[in-house]
């Protein structure tokens, strides 16, 4: 009896609500003689559903005027969420930007990336409490760029200033930057989120306070007059910027949703493998997880945007996540070993004994470390060890990708502050010699470029002599030489 009175319901809830076209049923399903209870009820199940999202109500419309606003309107009710959605001419202006032709390509690398990033700020937000569609905000901020820099001094896919950063947890020093990390920043946007929602009580005004600031807002309120407004009472108080970033973002939610109807289809981003989040308590070089998941070191850099170079630093107090991408050609053995091999990214004593202090012509103590390359030593393990990047040892010793380094000299820190230097001089036993200042005139030879020649071979050639002083002293941008050209080379005594 009971399951009648419901079917009946059921058949009511789809008529009252929204009459169920056979057009808009899949007519295989419907002919098929495996049509059963559970297809029927899923069929009516979902028309309801699609009743009810017709019911809804936006939080602010204007006056319709055309049938294409019909259907966006009808459309921006049936996405509605937790996030108030709303249409206006602004709105439908930002919407026709972003489904143009010009925007096409933009919007379809966004599509690409989003399947990318999405599913990861979906789980956090889910698991904070913070609607889904706080994503698209992201989107808004960054493009999805872990690198995007704003003019102000923002960082990272969530665009966080530095001290906004360090209040919520997001680590920043020399060897990371977690204003790049979608997963960190993803916790810290979702923390930010509930406690201006706590305070403002309106995920739109949430939005605003992103942009302008919560002070923004109160500033906004109280000029105002109104109390507990919503995002659209409020808008004349605000900023003229902020009173564009709630439509940006709608508009951007409702394109992306509606992808396929506007002939967007996603570009394929370089993130076509699963990531497989792992947590280190120890140095790793990202060189060997490369080579364990068959990738180039660049991609992988890609799936970890927040690690500065190609060694994580961490520590079991500083632990740090290293995202591995599940290739098919992954090689668990090498990974096991690339994540649990351990080495110090502090300079050994043996390094240091061969280290040599060479002080720079500049105020400030700085210093050029000087180190003779060993049977068995890397740019990768010098890289790991000094702290530096091996495209910097690259460059500070004109070194071509194959270069052989065994028995070179080699600068491996041309910008070691003072208390590294002192630390390096004082294990070395080399007394550091304080800097030349500015007013020491310097006296020079002048060399003439032969054919062959490059600038370390010549840098060899005389006594004291670096790549790097003799590009400063000659003002050259990059390595190249011709023959004939004059070159002023330092005299050391």
């Amino acid at each position: 009896m009971i399951k009648r009175y419901l079917w009946a319901f059921t058949f009511c809830a789809c008529s009252i609500f929204t009459p169920v076209r056979a057009q808009d049923m899949d007519a295989s399903v419907l002919t098929s003689d495996e049509l059963n209870f559970r297809d029927i009820a899923s069929i009516q199940r979902n028309a309801i559903f699609s009743g009810i999202d017709t019911l809804k109500k936006l939080s602010f419309t204007a006056p319709l005027r055309t049938s294409q606003d019909s259907v966006i309107y009808s459309r921006l009710r049936k996405i509605q969420r937790s996030v108030p959605l709303a249409f206006n001419e602004q709105i439908k202006s930002y919407i026709e930007t972003y489904s143009s032709r010009n925007y096409n390509p933009y919007l379809a690398k966004l599509d690409g990336l989003s399947q990318y990033y999405f599913p990861i700020y979906e789980q956090i937000f889910r698991e904070a409490g913070v609607p889904e569609e706080m994503k698209y905000l992201s989107v808004i901020e960054s493009s999805l760029n872990p690198h995007l820099v704003s003019r102000a001094g923002a960082v990272g896919l969530w665009q966080f200033m530095y001290a906004t950063a360090k209040e919520y947890d997001l680590t920043m020093n020399n060897a990371i930057d977690e204003r790049k990390d979608p997963y960190a920043a993803g916790v810290a946007a979702s923390r930010y989120f509930k406690e201006s929602y706590a305070e403002f009580g309106d995920w739109l005004l949430v939005l605003a306070s992103y942009n302008c600031g919560k002070g923004g807002v109160r500033r906004a309120i109280k000029r105002s007059g109104l109390h507990n407004p919503d995002f659209w009472q409020l808008s004349p108080y605000l900023p003229k910027e902020t009173r564009n970033y709630i439509p940006k973002f709608i508009a951007m939610n409702y394109v992306l949703k509606h992808a396929s109807e506007y002939n967007i289809e996603a570009i394929p981003s370089n993130f076509a493998w699963i990531p497989k989040p792992v947590m280190v308590e120890h140095n790793v070089d990202l060189n060997d997880v490369a080579r364990a998941v068959n990738l180039p070191i660049k991609t992988l850099k890609e799936f970890n945007p927040a690690i500065k170079k190609e060694t994580v630093v961490a520590s079991a107090t500083n632990p740090i996540r290293v995202i591995v991408p599940k290739t098919a050609q992954l090689n668990d053995s090498l990974l096991y070993v690339a994540l649990n091999h351990q080495f110090d990214t502090e300079p050994s004593q043996q390094l240091l004994a061969s280290a040599r202090v060479v002080p720079q012509d500049q105020p400030g103590g700085r210093v050029n470390i000087v180190h003779v390359a060993k049977r068995g030593e890397s740019l990768s393990t010098l890289a790991a060890a000094f702290q530096v990047t091996v495209q910097d040892l690259r460059a500070w010793n004109d070194l071509s990708n194959d270069a052989r380094i065994e028995g070179r000299e080699l600068i491996v820190n041309k910008t070691a502050d003072k208390a590294f230097s002192t630390r390096i001089a004082a294990a070395t036993n080399i007394k550091k010699v304080p800097a030349k200042s500015n007013k020491t005139k310097l006296s020079y030879l002048t060399h003439t470029v032969r054919r062959g020649e490059t600038l370390s071979h010549i840098a060899s050639s005389y006594k004291g002599s670096t790549v790097t002083t003799i590009k400063s002293d000659n003002r050259l941008k990059n390595s190249k030489l011709r023959i004939g050209q004059k070159l002023k080379i330092r005299k050391i005594s």
